[in-house]
C-alpha cells in the first residue's frame, strides 16, 4: 500500500458545497472503500444511498450501534469511531475533519486522519480551518477547494412571531428548544423538533414533517449544523453562547457559520440572523461568516492509539505518551479513559485483571458510550456490572441477565422525557449487542434491541408530534381562507357547532373533539380552533378575575386513590393537584392544553396554587403557620412532627420532656391547637370532617398511593367505622383515627377510654362498661382490642364480661395490686359470714393469684 501524501486528497469548503456527494461518487469508482462519517445518522443515510446504487450485498454499514456487514462487502459506511482498521480498501473517506479540533471526540478524528488510508486515494472532507493543519501534516497534499453554490446573508434582528416560513430556530438546550416549539404551535400551527440526542429514526421522521411542508418551521439545536440538508430559507439564532461540557461560552465564528450555512440548499440563497434577546454579533464575525472566512485551526487532540494491554502499567503508560508535533494536544481525560482509571482501582476488579486479554476487555467495555449522559458513579457501577458478569459467565453475558434489563424497556408508554430516556437507554444495550464477542446469540439481541428502539422512537415522534404541531391549523398551509364559513356556535351544553355538525364540546381551557370530525375539511377544523382560542382566552381572563370561592376540589369519598385529583370551576376540571416536597404543601397546576399561552398557563396555576394554600391554611390551622423561634426547642420539635403527619404523634418519642413539662410548655403547645394524650399528640380542630377528609386528599396525593377502592372516611360525624381491606397504617394517623382489627376509631376519643381506664384500674380491675363502649361505638370485642392496644389483659367471666387488669411490667403496680389483694383477704376474714359471688372481680382476681 502506498503511503505518501501524493495519494491524500483534501475537499474543503462551507456547507452546500456539494463535498458530501463529490467524495460518495469517488467512493464508488472504485472497487472497494471505506467512508467515516461523524454521525451514526449520516452514515446510515449513505448506506440506503449506496444500496440503491450496487446493491445490497456490496454495503456494509458499520456503527457502535448497528452493524450490517454481508461476506462480500466491498463499500463500508460507518462512524468515524466504528471505522475498520483492519481491511485493504482502495479508497478511504474521513468526513468534517476539523472536528479533530472538537474537546470531546478529537482525538479520535486526528488518529483516523493519521492512520486511515486507501490503497489508491484517501480524502479528507471538512472545513478550510482545518487546512493549514493538514499541510503540517502531509505537505505534499491536493487541496481542492470548493465553493459555495449560493449566497449566505445576515439579516437584522427579529422577533420569532415575525419569522417567515421556511426557517429553523437555533437553541442550545432541550427546555428552551421545547419552550420555542410550543410557542411556534401556538402562533404559527407548528413545529419539527431536531435535537442531539434523539435517536436517528426520531430525527429523520421529524426532519420528514419539516421536508413534507406539514409545518413551515423547525426548532433545533446546534445537531442541526451537521450533515443534515434540508430546504431552509432562514436560520435564526435564539442565543450566541452554549454550554459546552465544561462552561458556557459564546459561540465561535466557524460555529455560527456551520450552522447558518444551513440555510439555502444548492442554488437558493440563504440567510441568517438572531433573535432580539440572543446578544449581538461583531459585524466582522457577520462578515467572516458571509464570506466563509474562518480562522486557521491552530492545534487539534491526539491520543495515542497504539496501546499496550500487556499489563495495566503498560497501558496506563501508552495513554501517557505525548505527541512529538506541537499543534498536538495530549488527550487526557477522554470519558473511556477515565473510566478505565477508575475500574482498574475498584478492589472488585483488580483480581481479575491478570492477563492481556481481561485487561483489553475492560477497556472495551469502557468505550461503551454513555447515552444518558449520566456523569456520575451510577455509570461506573454500570460498566464494572457488565465487566463482572462476563469474566463469571466464561466471557458472556447471560441470556437472562441481558433479557431482564432489555425487556422492561419494551413499554413505549410515557411522555417526551420518559421516551427520551428509554431510548437512551436501549441505545446503550444495541450498541452491546453489536459486540458479538460478548452475547451467546448477538444477532436475535441485535434485533431486538433495535426493534425496541424502532418502537420507542416512533412513540416519541408520535408525542412530539401531538406536542408541537396543531394539526389542524398548519397541516393545511395551502388552503384557502376564502371559502365561506357560518359562524362557529357554542351552545348551552358547551359543544361546538359549525355548519350545523359538532364538532365536540368545551371543557375547562380546553375543547374535547368528536374524533369523526377529522374526516372533514381541515380549513374548516383550523377556524374552530380559532374561534374557541379567541373565546378560551376570553374564559381563561374571566377565571383570573373570578373569586376564589368558586373554586372546588372533587370529593375524596367518591372518588378512588389511583385517579388524578382535580380542581373544578364550577362543573369544570381546570386544574390537578400532584405532590409538593411534603404532605401538606401540594402543587396545584393547570391542565396542559394547546390554548393556553405560557404565560397564561402560569397566571392559571398561581391562582390555583393561591387557592389551595388558603384552604390547607384555613382548614388545617395552624400547620402551615410559621412556628415561633421562641419556644422551647422540644415544643417545636412536637409541633413539626404534628404538621408533617398532619396532626398526630406518638408520645413515646418524647416521653422524658413531656414526664417533667412544665406549665409554659404546656401553654405553648395548647396555643399550638396540639394536645398531649396518654398516647399520642393530637390535634382537635384536625378531627372535623372537613379537616378528615383534605387529610385524606392530602395523604393520598403525597404518597401516590395506587388503591382501586375508595379511601375508607367515617360517615354521618361517626368517631369509629369498620374497614374489611389493608391500607396503610400511615393513611390512618394522616386522617386522625387508630386501626385495629378492622375496626378505626378515632384519636381524641380513644384518648378519653384510655384516660377512664386508668381512672378505673386505680382501684384495681375493672368489667367493661357501656361508659366505656358508647363513646367510641364499639361492642365488647373492639372495646378488648382496644384496651389490649393500651397494655391492659383481661379475662372473660361467666355472664360473659371482660375484666381488664394490668399487664405487670411496672413493680409499682405489683405493689399496687399486692395491697389490693391484701384488702380483700382482709374483708374476706373479717366478713366471714358474708358469701363472695364467685362471678365477681374479686373472686376472679383471688384465683388469678
Amino acid at each position: 500500500m502506498q503511503n505518501n501524501d501524493e495519494n491524500i486528497l483534501a475537499i474543503l469548503g462551507p456547507t452546500n458545497t456539494g463535498k458530501t456527494y463529490l467524495a460518495f461518487e469517488k467512493l464508488l469508482s472504485y472497487s472497494s472503500g471505506i467512508f467515516g462519517f461523524p454521525l451514526r445518522l449520516l452514515a446510515r443515510e449513505n448506506y440506503d444511498k449506496a444500496i440503491k446504487k450496487v446493491g445490497i450485498n456490496n454495503v456494509a454499514l458499520i456503527t457502535g450501534e448497528e452493524k450490517i456487514i454481508p461476506k462480500e462487502a466491498k463499500y463500508f459506511f460507518c462512524t468515524v469511531e466504528s471505522m475498520p482498521n483492519n481491511k485493504i480498501v482502495d479508497c478511504v473517506i474521513i468526513d468534517e475533519v476539523q472536528l479533530a479540533a472538537d474537546y470531546e471526540r478529537g482525538h479520535v478524528f486526528t488518529d483516523r486522519i493519521l492512520n486511515s488510508r486507501g490503497t489508491y486515494l484517501t480524502i479528507f472532507l471538512g472545513s478550510n480551518t482545518i487546512q493549514s493543519i493538514l499541510k503540517k501534516l502531509f505537505p505534499k497534499i491536493i487541496v481542492q477547494q470548493q465553493e459555495r453554490f449560493s449566497t449566505l446573508t445576515f439579516q437584522p434582528k427579529q422577533n420569532l412571531s415575525k419569522l417567515k416560513p421556511r426557517s429553523a430556530i437555533i437553541a442550545f438546550n432541550i427546555n428552551k428548544v421545547y419552550e420555542i416549539a410550543e410557542k411556534i404551535r401556538t402562533h404559527k400551527g407548528g413545529a419539527a423538533v431536531v435535537l442531539g440526542s434523539l435517536s436517528p429514526r426520531t430525527r429523520n421522521a421529524q426532519v420528514d414533517v419539516y421536508e413534507n411542508n406539514k409545518v413551515d418551521y423547525l426548532v433545533a439545536t446546534d445537531a442541526i449544523g451537521m450533515g443534515l440538508n434540508l430546504n431552509i430559507n432562514h436560520i435564526c439564532f435564539t442565543a450566541l453562547e452554549k454550554f459546552d461540557g465544561r462552561y458556557n461560552r459564546n459561540l465561535y465564528a466557524n460555529e455560527i457559520g456551520q450552522i447558518a450555512g444551513r440555510a439555502g440548499r444548492y442554488k437558493n440563497n440563504g440567510t441568517f440572523g438572531y433573535t432580539r434577546d440572543a446578544g449581538i454579533l461583531d459585524p466582522l464575525i457577520i462578515k467572516s461568516i458571509e464570506t466563509h472566512n474562518y480562522d486557521q485551526i491552530q492545534k487539534i487532540y491526539w491520543r495515542n492509539s497504539n496501546i499496550d494491554f500487556s499489563s495495566i502499567n503498560s497501558a496506563i503508560s501508552s495513554l501517557k505518551q505525548f505527541p512529538r508535533q506541537n499543534f498536538f494536544i495530549h488527550k487526557k481525560n477522554a470519558v473511556d479513559e477515565i473510566n478505565f482509571r477508575n475500574l482498574i482501582d475498584d478492589k472488585d476488579i483488580k483480581s481479575y485483571l491478570k492477563n492481556k486479554s481481561d485487561i483489553k476487555l475492560l477497556w472495551e467495555i469502557c468505550r461503551v458510550p454513555d447515552f444518558e449522559k449520566i456523569f456520575n458513579d451510577n455509570y461506573l457501577i454500570f460498566l464494572k456490572n457488565i465487566f463482572i458478569t462476563i469474566l463469571k459467565n466464561n466471557y458472556k453475558i447471560p441470556e437472562e441477565w441481558m433479557s431482564n434489563r432489555v425487556n422492561k424497556l419494551e413499554n413505549i408508554s410515557g411522555g417526551i422525557p420518559e421516551l427520551s430516556m428509554k431510548i437512551s437507554q436501549i441505545r446503550t444495550w444495541t450498541y452491546i449487542s453489536n459486540h458479538h464477542d460478548w452475547l451467546v446469540d448477538p444477532t436475535y439481541w441485535q434485533e431486538k434491541t433495535q426493534q425496541i428502539e424502532n418502537d420507542l422512537s416512533d412513540s416519541l415522534h408520535l408525542s412530539l408530534t401531538n406536542k408541537f404541531i396543531d394539526a389542524s391549523s398548519k397541516y393545511f398551509i395551502n388552503s384557502s381562507y376564502e371559502e365561506n364559513i357560518e359562524n362557529i356556535e357554542i351552545n348551552q351544553d358547551n359543544e361546538v357547532i359549525l355548519n350545523d355538525i359538532k364538532y365536540g364540546f368545551v371543557s375547562g381551557f380546553d375543547i374535547k373533539f368528536n374524533k369523526k370530525i377529522f374526516s372533514h375539511s381541515l380549513f374548516s377544523l383550523s377556524h374552530v380552533k380559532k374561534s374557541i382560542r379567541n373565546m378560551i382566552e376570553e374564559k381563561i381572563d374571566i377565571f383570573l378575575n373570578a373569586p376564589n370561592d368558586s373554586l372546588s376540589v372533587e370529593d375524596v369519598s367518591k372518588v378512588k386513590s389511583e385517579e388524578n385529583t382535580y380542581i373544578y370551576w364550577g362543573e369544570e376540571i381546570i386544574g390537578r393537584i400532584i405532590k409538593g416536597k411534603n404532605i401538606y404543601s401540594p402543587i396545584a397546576e393547570t391542565l396542559n392544553t394547546e390554548f393556553i399561552s405560557s404565560e397564561k398557563k402560569l397566571l392559571i396555576s398561581a391562582k390555583l396554587q393561591n387557592w389551595l394554600d388558603n384552604e390547607i391554611k384555613t382548614i388545617l390551622k395552624p400547620i402551615r403557620d410559621k412556628i415561633d423561634e421562641n419556644i422551647h426547642p422540644q415544643v417545636r420539635a412536637i409541633a413539626f412532627n404534628c404538621f408533617e403527619n398532619l396532626g398526630t404523634y406518638p408520645i413515646i418519642d418524647f416521653k422524658e420532656f413531656i414526664k417533667n413539662i412544665k406549665q409554659n410548655e404546656k401553654t405553648q403547645l395548647s396555643k399550638l391547637g396540639i394536645r398531649v394524650g396518654a398516647k399520642f399528640f393530637f390535634m382537635p380542630n384536625l378531627m372535623k370532617k372537613k379537616s378528615i377528609e383534605l387529610n385524606a386528599l392530602l395523604w393520598r396525593i403525597f404518597n401516590e398511593y395506587n388503591f382501586k377502592e375508595l379511601l375508607p372516611l367515617p360517615k354521618d360525624g361517626r368517631v369509629s367505622f369498620n374497614f374489611e381491606k389493608s391500607i396503610p397504617m400511615t393513611y390512618w394517623k394522616a386522617i386522625g383515627y387508630i386501626f385495629l382489627n378492622n375496626f378505626a376509631f378515632r384519636i381524641d376519643v380513644f384518648e378519653k377510654i384510655f384516660f377512664l381506664a386508668r381512672q378505673k384500674i386505680k382501684y384495681g380491675p375493672f368489667l367493661e362498661s357501656s361508659d366505656m363502649m358508647n363513646p367510641i361505638g364499639c361492642n365488647s370485642n373492639q372495646l378488648k382490642d382496644i384496651l389490649n392496644f393500651c397494655g391492659y389483659d383481661s379475662l372473660t367471666m361467666q355472664d360473659g364480661r371482660n375484666l381488664y387488669f394490668y399487664r405487670f411490667k411496672n413493680k409499682e403496680i405489683i405493689k399496687k395490686n399486692n395491697k389490693n389483694i391484701k384488702k380483700i383477704k382482709k374483708q374476706k376474714n373479717t366478713k366471714s359470714n358474708f358469701k363472695t359471688d364467685p362471678n365477681s372481680p374479686f373472686a376472679v382476681l383471688e384465683k388469678l393469684l
